[in-house]
């Protein structure tokens, strides 16, 4: 049954994650840092780079974790 509360509460460790990216974002917008991205780089691709290399090393750990650890557990 799903309580909430402890330590592996699925609801908190979400919260948390979301805290985790959603405060230094709020921080970066409120102090607006002068830093200059070198010139002749596109920062939108750089991002966006980023980002898609993030959702495959995402997706690769999920597949590694989920399926791949519990079939060999099983052989």
């Amino acid at each position: 049954m799903f309580q909430f509360g402890g330590p592996n509460c699925r609801v908190c460790r979400l919260i948390r994650v979301y805290l985790l990216v959603a405060i230094p974002v709020l921080m970066m917008m409120w102090i607006r840092p002068d830093f200059q991205i070198p010139a002749g780089i596109d920062g939108r691709a750089v991002v966006g780079y980023v980002f898609g290399i993030g959702v495959v090393v995402m997706f690769a750990y999920k597949y590694y974790t989920d399926i791949y650890k519990k079939r060999r557990r099983d052989d």
